[in-house]
């Protein structure tokens, strides 16, 4: 079969005002093949060390539930009142302050100085934690890892949601995101093994070397992903593309979203995003998965511990296979959804199975069909959380405002952590039932959200289409539903 051809404009300037495409023309046709060859490209130079990278903050931010079974709590006095659950609030604290204000400096210092940067430290910070012996040290080292971890994750967003087209973005994010649920799923195994090393070197308890090994290894692979992450699309420092393959991905991206110049974030333009209502509509959404994230994440491994009654080993085994689950079901569906090109529909079917697994979880009697119910909602809260943000991505114009949003998105998500912290109560174990319907809460929240925000953008491309609007100041420019 004929490559089907595409057309694209070049007319991007450099600096010195001198064309950048390689021709004197203004007008080069590229077919599908080479489209397909820079997007694999930048797909294999920006995804893999991204996800890699998420798959140790995942590690780092929630080892303390693996932790927590294998003597942190007795060591260090956590089983008392709620230390606990402000050994875990703590670390939102500073994630919550500090996200915006990386976003803000990210395109400026460059996203793979700064990126690995934060790795590095929140590295020595995991590692700190092995030598601690008090709930108190802990509390303070946890607080300033979310102040490290602040930056990475909205920061990636942004860096790969400025990559590619629209309905390109979701599966990117799905991959970035789905694969630090996956190879994180393993941690816990990963954990088990780590243990193990206090039989022969007993000075260290078992929990102990967990936060240690783990956070060398952070700290190596910090220095490493220097060398390999991307730059924004428009900066100079990206070596990895030719001057023609670079000049194509910045027209394909002006043809999608209009032309955009790189902007800074500026007090007008934070203004404009925290007073428009579809920032927090998607905020509440994205804060729904990452409740429930977090619900998993930090909880899991007790309830199948203490709560269905399985052994240590067991609790550290089975808490993989439903992250794995998710993995396989929210790339299924990122896939659909951008090959649908629809958002919304998406993020009320994930609330609802979401909803439906948590039900299980929480009110069925027997180990088994409870822990099945854990498959269901990992998957569902995962899936609200990749196609939240790809909602989000799609429906705003300009850098800088896509900038803002993704940060005050993520930095209220952080409210989610505190949230899912304070509901899972130390007298409410094993089980946990109220923090289990304190998250279905804010799902059935999302799932309405997400049906009213529907209905508003809807109504506003009518508008457009009528001629009665003009949206983000670009007259072919339509909202995704």
């Amino acid at each position: 079969m004929a490559e089907k051809e595409a057309s694209v404009s070049l007319h991007e300037q450099s600096d010195n005002g001198h064309s950048s495409t390689p021709s004197s023309s203004d007008e080069i046709s590229y077919d599908s093949k080479f489209e397909k060859r820079v997007l694999r490209k930048i797909d294999v130079r920006l995804l893999p060390i991204l996800g890699a990278l998420y798959t140790i903050a995942m590690v780092d931010r929630s080892n303390i539930s693996v932790a927590r079974i294998s003597g942190l709590d007795e060591d260090v006095g956590l089983n008392v009142g709620n230390r606990a659950s402000v050994a875990l609030l703590v670390f939102f604290i500073g994630y919550m302050i500090f996200e915006l204000p990386s976003n803000m400096i990210i395109h400026r210092v460059g996203a793979a100085n700064w990126i690995a940067l934060i790795v590095f430290a929140w590295g020595l910070v995991s590692m700190g934690i092995g030598f601690i012996n008090n709930w108190v040290a802990l509390a303070v080292l946890r607080s300033f890892l979310g102040m490290f971890e602040a930056g990475f994750y909205p920061g990636c967003v942004y860096l790969i949601s400025s990559w590619y087209k629209r309905y390109e973005v979701q599966k990117r994010l799905a991959t970035f995101f789905m694969t630090g649920s996956a190879l994180s799923a393993f941690a816990n195994i990963f954990a088990l093994g780590l243990i193990q090393i206090s039989k022969t070197h007993t000075s260290y308890k078992g929990w102990r070397w967990i936060y240690i090994i783990e956070g060398v290894l952070t700290s190596v692979v910090a220095i490493v992903s220097w060398f390999i992450i991307v730059d924004f699309p428009d900066s100079h420092r990206n070596k990895f593309l030719t001057t023609e393959e670079a000049a194509f991905v910045k027209a394909r991206l002006a043809g999608d979203r209009g032309s955009e110049e790189r902007e800074k974030v500026t007090w007008p333009i934070f203004v404009e995003t925290v007073t428009d209502w579809k920032v927090w509509s998607f905020s509440l959404m994205y804060s729904a998965g990452a409740v429930g994230v977090y619900a998993f994440l930090f909880f899991l491994p007790l309830i199948l511990n203490n709560g269905m009654g399985y052994s240590q080993e067991l609790a550290f085994v089975l808490s993989a296979p439903p992250a794995l689950f998710s993995v396989v079901e929210g790339m299924f569906v990122s896939w659909l959804a951008d090959k649908m090109r629809l958002r919304g529909p998406f993020v009320i079917v994930q609330g609802v199975v979401a909803i439906i697994g948590l039900c299980m979880t929480g009110f069925l009697k027997h180990p088994v069909p409870r822990y099945i119910g854990t498959f269901l909602g990992e998957a569902g809260v995962n899936g609200l959380v990749v196609t939240t943000l790809a909602w989000q991505a799609n429906n705003l114009r300009g850098d800088a405002k896509r900038a803002c949003s993704t940060a005050v998105m993520i930095t209220v998500s952080g409210l989610g952590g505190i949230y899912s912290s304070l509901v899972f109560r130390q007298q409410d174990a094993p089980d946990y039932i109220p923090g289990i319907i304190a998250v279905m809460a804010i799902c059935i929240a999302a799932v309405v959200a997400a049906c009213i925000s529907i209905v508003l953008l809807t109504w506003e491309n009518k508008r457009a289409d009528e001629g009665k609007k003009i949206i983000d100041g670009l007259a072919d420019f339509r909202y995704t539903i």
